[in-house]
């Protein structure tokens, strides 16, 4: 099934997967029903991440541990297509081994797509016309696509076409963002013949951070921005759980100053580069991935973790460094509290807003005339790899803030699970 039809199985999706039919659908799947299992991969720019979940993402409320059966991490040297096939076909073995589990219980196989353009807009089986689309975009998404395709050959090659491949696109929740917000005040022409427009990224774990706030404060998540923080930063204003607003554009290189990212600057300093300084494309986009945000102002890192320690030695660029994060994070807060007409909830996430409570109070104490108080000891205390998501805003506030753990691979499997579910397939394993 391709994105142009998956609207079409909405209503049968409700029915099946979250409405009064859900219960008959369990029935159906008890009668000599094999335990579903789905086998994640979540493909970085230079790490590969496979996770094996089985149903409990979807018949459970909120991030299961018994759903989790078992995931492994590899850094993957080149982040081409090639080494990341060679990656995958080990952590498939892996796994297996690692899990006890046997080639025959993996039901279907879930794939993070950074970029699926203007046409793959939905969760959607993978085809040869998907494959040759997500291949369409690697100029989009160098660092990503190309590493996705990798792992999609590994599974095609280990199990055939006995099970389904399913594709979940970084950049589908953020297709509900309005025009007046999606699209650039340039030619036409560059939108329609160059698809120029407003994508947005990070948005499996936006999709997944509006979902688990609603169930931690269900009276609290009409309007929500998430903060997802880590080398790659960005913001969402979520209301009633869909995305009407977010920072990161055309690429992922607009928006909030990064670890090593820009951000957001004024376009006439790449004209001006061009004109009198003789840069070329390939000079500015190293330089403006990979060598700007904190690790420039700092001229250390792009680590915040180094960052802060940096900071409290009193190092001044170090200091800067910080503060313009803090500032332009505060200021995009604030102005996508105009999309949303107010706030009831901030979330923050990633590597930094999950582990930084500094980052945190610093941003709450810029909003404190928004109403956001922070509970400080709360704050602190969540921190870490092991802490659970928790709310850490004072009881006076006007403004619920959460911190909640990234959850990429198990949005995924849960994409999967329900897409499955909306009888998408002819025969049901």
């Amino acid at each position: 099934m391709t994105s142009d039809t998956f609207t079409s199985t909405v209503k049968t999706w409700k029915k099946c997967a979250i409405g009064s039919g859900r219960s008959r659908c369990r029935k159906r799947r008890k009668a000599g029903h094999r335990p579903v299992n789905i086998l994640v991969f979540n493909a970085g720019s230079s790490t590969l991440k496979a996770s094996l979940f089985n149903e409990n993402v979807f018949l459970k409320k909120g991030r299961d541990a018994t759903s989790l059966l078992f995931e492994t991490n590899t850094k993957v040297a080149g982040g081409e297509r090639a080494p990341f096939k060679k990656a995958a076909s080990g952590a498939i073995q892996k796994i297996l081994k690692d899990s006890g589990q046997k080639k025959e219980s993996i039901s279907m196989v879930g794939h993070r797509i950074v970029h699926g353009g203007t046409k793959l807009r939905a969760t959607t089986v993978i085809d040869k016309g998907v494959i040759e689309e997500i291949e369409s975009r690697i100029a989009l998404a160098p660092a990503h696509n190309p590493n996705a395709l990798g792992c999609i050959d590994a599974a095609q090659s280990f199990f055939g076409k006995e099970i389904r491949q399913i594709a979940v696109f970084d950049t589908a929740f953020h297709r509900t963002i309005p025009e007046m917000r999606s699209l650039y005040p340039v030619p036409h022409e560059w939108t329609e013949k160059f698809e120029i427009r407003r994508y947005g990224f990070h948005g499996i774990n936006h999709a997944y951070c509006s979902r688990r706030a609603g169930e931690m404060l269900p009276d609290s998540a009409e309007r929500i921005i998430i903060c997802h923080l880590g080398n790659g930063c960005s913001l969402s204003a979520v209301l009633h759980g869909v995305s009407v607003n977010t920072t990161m554009g055309f690429t992922p290189l607009e928006g909030l100053m990064m670890g090593t990212r820009c951000g957001s600057i004024d376009p006439g300093i790449i004209l001006h580069l061009i004109n009198n300084e003789k840069f070329d494309g390939e000079k500015l986009d190293e330089i403006l991935n990979k060598k700007s945000g904190l690790l420039a102002v700092s001229g250390k890192t792009g680590d915040m973790r180094e960052i802060l320690e940096a900071r409290s030695g009193h190092d001044e660029k170090a200091a800067l460094a910080f503060d313009m994060f803090i500032d332009r994070l505060s200021h995009y807060i604030a102005a996508f509290t105009a999309s949303l007409g107010g706030l009831d909830t901030l979330v923050f996430t990633g590597g930094i807003g999950e582990h930084s409570a500094e980052v945190r109070q610093s941003v709450v104490e810029n909003l404190t005339y928004l109403g956001l108080r922070l509970d400080a000891q709360a704050n602190k205390d969540a921190v870490g790899d092991d802490t659970a998501d928790a709310t850490i805003s004072a009881k006076n506030s006007k403004v619920a803030i959460l911190k909640i753990r990234a959850g990429e691979d198990f949005e995924i499997a849960r994409q999967c699970f329900e897409f499955a579910s909306a009888q998408v397939f002819t025969s049901w394993p």
